[in-house]
């Protein structure tokens, strides 16, 4: 289940990267720069509507995801206590390595 969601969740921000590099700035942004002032019809008049509630959407869900997997992930290990960076442990907190023997004289 943890893993489906990771996948989701990838998914999720992958999409949502590209929503917010695509999303008509209100400004000229880029294509200003260059001077072209054609961005505002590259995806259609009210694309921009369509866009933001996309990104909204998006948004919800990785927050949603995120609180979710986090959730999950908390009541596999260890009844509720640790995170998923104290599963591969630290070198701090392994062993520490027996004393060597002195040299032979």
């Amino acid at each position: 289940m943890i893993i489906l969601l990771s996948i989701l969740f990838v998914l999720v921000c992958l999409l949502l990267i590209f929503m917010v590099v695509i999303t008509p700035s209100q400004s000229e942004g880029l294509a200003g720069a260059f001077g072209g002032m054609g961005s505002d019809t590259f995806f259609g008049t009210k694309a921009h509507q369509h866009i933001s509630k996309f990104t909204m959407g998006l948004a919800i869900s990785f927050l949603v995801l995120a609180v979710l997997i986090n959730v999950l992930w908390l009541n596999q290990t260890k009844g509720g206590t640790g995170t998923i960076l104290d599963t591969g442990g630290s070198p701090a907190t392994k062993a520490p390595a027996p004393p060597t023997p002195p040299p032979p004289k």
